[in-house]
């Protein structure tokens, strides 16, 4: 078992050798291995978590969201990230594009870094455009006795919400573009654990693929795009992408 993960992890790197302009796409988070997206879209905390709720139940959505959102923000950055993080500043890829909303990626350091859903590290205020920290967030909330945190600058009052997309919401539009662009010139596209079922993510890897671009899947379940796929390895990312790290862009201690 050992020699055929050390296998993918060297084909894989190949692959990566040989691309002069490889863009990868993450899921939701990395190493799931279950379908988090799917079941996220369908559930409770899905639903709960739309603009529709926000509007018609503010409470219930304060209720639902906020102790979600400071679960996300108490992850750490694993070694997943940062070996995507050294991958990117060794060069090898170029850009991470990320479903993800706990800003991981960003955390590590390692490069450019699209956030197609923004992140739930703050709240914001519509009208008067000031932005809170989730535990600024929760105090307010704590105090509020309709159980909808607002705006504390002097005569505005205004509920807050998500600085991320919700469901029903259309993603972040100059991330959308700039995924898209990047798709577009890429010579490698690099998915890793996301099963590619929401759009219009799911589309994304249409683009590269219709100029004739590389695609490597890297992920537990199968994709629509597997067929096409010059590389698919069905395991998790963090089995995999430290290890081609290490042959590509070694740290201090690899070296």
């Amino acid at each position: 078992m050992a020699d055929d993960l050390d296998d993918d992890i060297r084909r894989l790197a190949d692959l990566l050798g040989q691309a002069e302009r490889c863009v990868a796409m993450t899921g939701v988070r990395l190493g799931a291995t279950e379908d988090t997206e799917a079941k996220a879209a369908g559930s409770a905390w899905g639903e709960a978590a739309s603009l529709e709720v926000l509007l018609a139940e503010p409470a219930r959505f304060w209720d639902n969201w906020l102790p979600r959102a400071l679960e996300a923000s108490r992850r750490e950055v694993t070694p997943t990230h940062e070996a995507l993080a050294r991958l990117q500043q060794a060069g090898v890829i170029h850009a991470i594009i990320t479903q993800a909303v706990d800003h991981l990626h960003g955390r590590a350091g390692g490069g450019e870094v699209i956030e197609v859903h923004a992140n739930v590290l703050s709240c914001r205020c519509t009208r008067c455009d000031d932005v809170y920290a989730l535990s600024e967030v929760q105090g307010l909330l704590d105090a509020a006795a309709d159980g909808v945190p607002r705006c504390t600058r002097e005569g505005c009052n205004y509920p807050l919400r998500p600085t991320g997309t919700l469901w029903g919401e259309p993603l972040v539009e100059d991330a959308i573009i700039r995924a898209w662009d990047m798709a577009a010139w890429c010579d490698l596209f690099l998915i890793l654990d996301t099963q590619l079922r929401t759009d219009p993510m799911a589309m994304l890897p249409s683009v590269p693929l219709k100029r004739g671009a590389k695609v490597a899947i890297v992920g537990t379940t199968r994709t629509r795009y597997d067929r096409y796929a010059k590389l698919v390895i069905p395991r998790p990312a963090p089995e995999v992408i430290p290890g081609v790290a290490d042959l590509l862009a070694p740290g201090p201690a690899d070296q």
